[in-house]
């Protein structure tokens, strides 16, 4: 009998909670410069437009990759970033973003969401909403002393991601 391997269940948050919501699928590297320029573009017209939102940043967590690959699966979408959710509901990209916003559309869709009276950049994590751990502290490594042999091991720290940073106390929710 043939055995398949196990699936990697992949968690992504229930739409009911981004009620209300914006979230955004962004990079913050500059790689391919026109991606990082469109998930600028986009994240300046909701600070425009002083509503809250949600950004996450895939080059500084992969779970929001994968995160991102399964909800674009689900509405048969390729995921090419910037990407935008409102209320869960996948509204497009910068292209889609920056039409609606020309045309008035944006704007009225945005009428329910949460504003931020005066905009401000965390003062704990610089806007980035991630800091490096606290535990390793950005070396993604824990020691592990042995009591019986006096012997140090290099252990993978549990307490942050793949890049040695866990999300800001002040500004992550």
């Amino acid at each position: 009998m043939m055995q398949f391997p196990a699936e990697k269940v992949i968690h992504v948050p229930e739409l009911t909670l981004e009620f209300g919501r914006i979230v955004i699928y962004t990079t913050s590297f500059r790689v391919v410069r026109t991606t990082f320029e469109r998930c600028e573009l986009v994240r300046k017209i909701f600070q425009n437009h002083r509503v809250k939102f949600m950004e996450k940043n895939i080059a500084l967590d992969s779970e929001y990759g994968k995160e991102l690959e399964v909800r674009c699966r689900r509405v048969g979408e390729p995921p090419s970033l910037p990407v935008v959710f409102i209320d869960g509901h996948y509204l497009g990209g910068a292209e889609k973003i920056l039409s609606m916003n020309e045309s008035g559309e944006l704007q009225d869709l945005l009428t329910k969401i949460e504003r931020v009276q005066h905009p401000h950049t965390c003062q704990t994590c610089g806007g980035f909403a991630f800091m490096p751990c606290s535990m390793c502290h950005g070396s993604k490594m824990s020691v592990f002393r042995n009591c019986f042999t006096d012997s140090f091991k290099a252990l993978k720290c549990t307490a942050c991601n793949e890049n040695g940073l866990q999300p800001c106390p002040s500004c992550s929710h």
